[in-house]
């Protein structure tokens, strides 16, 4: 039978770069098929209403989210997420692949334990902690969060000093603050105040399109197709090979290709809607959807920090990931953030004035706790009458009762270092879809899973997913690194059969 390639990739975020490039490093013929576009040459650096509120470099769909037409802060450029991300690769718990032991009852029993263990994908974390460039310190304690036994590979940028005294006050009080391992050159970065959301002005951020970029210096056999719409797979009559058919956005134009293999990562929206019109039926493709909800609580210091005008998203707090004592529930790691800018401190309080919100701006360090949101099939993606995606997700009572429960740690974390007035939100956006996973899980029978333990599906051995829609539950962190070392986990995988 003629293929025109070995493998093809659909979408270059995390997952499926990393996958693509793996495989074109073996030798394979790759082509890589990507919705967005290049980063685009036109857009400055730092332009704030251009990247957060035109969202230029953003997916250009628009999702139904509950009823309610939005456009998502979900990556629409080569490289995806991972060219609009804070940077932050963490390894998660040995503990989060049993996640039966935390939540009991409130989760199937099909997925207390995951399909492999943490044993199995280590080396590829180290092998993702490379390729990414991650610098931390490797004398942190990140328990119960595991951390690489050979040490980070990068070298990690200088403290701010709002952020050595955030550390320095909270281990006098017994714990265990770390420097966050970020995927960030410390010898190119600008350390600037604007950072997450934005695209790299110097590429010292790594992202998977570096990754790609590198792999056609080298003269690999990889081909990249941007602005394409992966419309469906389907079975060639007679055949029964697998094939793909695209659209070109640009010119309307349609292809069809056939490879040996396929790798679904666009994302857990667009890989469930790519198989949802491909007609696969099995009854959890897009259920399960999960993102992070976010406890955010801003300190604000009596004194200017000069937070708002340099890199500050830079510390960790491991001590909460399995609650407290007085409330032992698993929750997840919490971090500092960067400093809203002008644009988006407005579209958070817009009744503020100008001249107030900017004073705030200047006396402000935020933080984060994330809390893992559970699995619900309710929680789902579909498609509409019209072929529009459809997005329906709701945060469950046990995930906000977690979420009331971290908030005042971070006030104390706060408070420590000396601020000393605190904001935080009830509400959440709709818009900022933090950490998105889970709507294509893997597990080992296929009445409970959409991907066996290799992230194949079970309906076509042909067909792998390798974004973050594998995740059977979401972690206590962000989810990057573990997506990027299952990618070259799976990709071994099917070098190996190639």
């Amino acid at each position: 039978m003629e293929y025109d390639y070995d493998v093809i990739v659909v979408g270059s975020g995390a997952g499926g770069a990393t996958f693509a490039a793996s495989c074109a490093a073996a030798g394979k013929s790759v082509l890589l098929l990507e919705r967005g576009n290049p980063y685009p040459a036109d857009l400055a650096a730092h332009d704030e209403k251009a990247m957060l509120i035109d969202k230029r470099p953003y997916d250009d769909r628009e999702v139904d989210v509950n009823g309610h037409a939005r456009r998502l802060y979900m990556g629409g450029i080569l490289g995806g997420g991972t060219s609009l991300y804070g940077g932050a690769l963490l390894r998660p718990s040995e503990q989060d692949f049993q996640p039966g032991r935390y939540y009991g009852e409130r989760i199937p029993r099909s997925i207390w334990d995951w399909p492999i263990s943490y044993q199995e994908l280590e080396p590829y974390y180290t092998e993702a902690e490379r390729m990414f460039g991650v610098a931390g310190r490797s004398d942190d304690d990140f328990a119960p969060l595991a951390r690489p036994s050979g040490g980070f590979p990068g070298v990690p940028l200088p403290l701010h000093p709002l952020n050595e005294r955030l550390m320095a006050a909270n281990r006098s009080k017994g714990l265990r603050p770390f420097q966050l391992p970020l995927a960030i050159d410390s010898s190119r970065c600008l350390r600037c105040g604007a950072c997450a959301g934005y695209v790299c002005p110097t590429g010292a951020r790594q992202s998977s399109a570096q990754l790609v970029e590198s792999s056609i210096r080298r003269g690999q056999s990889l081909q990249v197709q941007t602005h394409v719409e992966v419309e469906r797979l389907f079975r060639e009559p007679g055949t029964g090979a697998t094939i793909i058919s695209v659209l070109n956005r640009t010119t309307g134009a349609r292809q069809q290709y056939r490879a040996r293999r396929y790798a679904i990562a666009a994302g857990a929206l667009g890989s469930s809607l790519l198989l949802l019109r491909s007609g696969f039926e099995h009854p959890l493709i897009g259920r399960n959807y999960m993102m992070h909800l976010g406890a955010i609580v801003v300190g604000i210091y009596p004194k200017a920090t000069r937070a708002e005008s340099t890199f500050v998203k830079q510390v960790g707090f491991p001590d909460f990931y399995f609650g407290t004592r007085r409330f032992p529930h698993k929750m997840g790691v919490v971090q500092s953030l960067g400093v809203p800018g002008p644009l988006m401190a407005a579209k958070f309080s817009p009744f503020v004035p100008p001249a107030v919100r900017q004073f705030l701006r200047e006396r402000v360090l935020p933080l984060l706790g994330l809390i893992e949101d559970l699995p619900n099939p309710a929680n789902r993606v579909t498609l509409g009458p019209d072929g529009q995606p459809r997005l329906h997700h709701r945060y469950s009572r046990y995930d906000l009762v977690r979420r009331k429960h971290m908030k005042p740690q971070l006030a104390r974390i706060l408070r420590r270092s000396g601020a000393m007035y605190f904001l935080s939100w009830r509400r959440h956006s709709h818009d900022h879809v933090a950490h998105q996973c889970g709507t294509l899980r893997f597990g080992r029978n296929p009445s409970h899973a959409v991907l066996d333990r290799d992230c194949r599906m079970f309906a076509n051995p042909d067909v792998f997913v390798v974004d973050g829609s594998f995740l059977p539950t979401s972690l206590g962190i962000g989810p990057g690194l573990t997506i990027i070392a299952n990618a070259l986990r799976v990709a071994n995988t099917v070098v190996g059969e190639l």
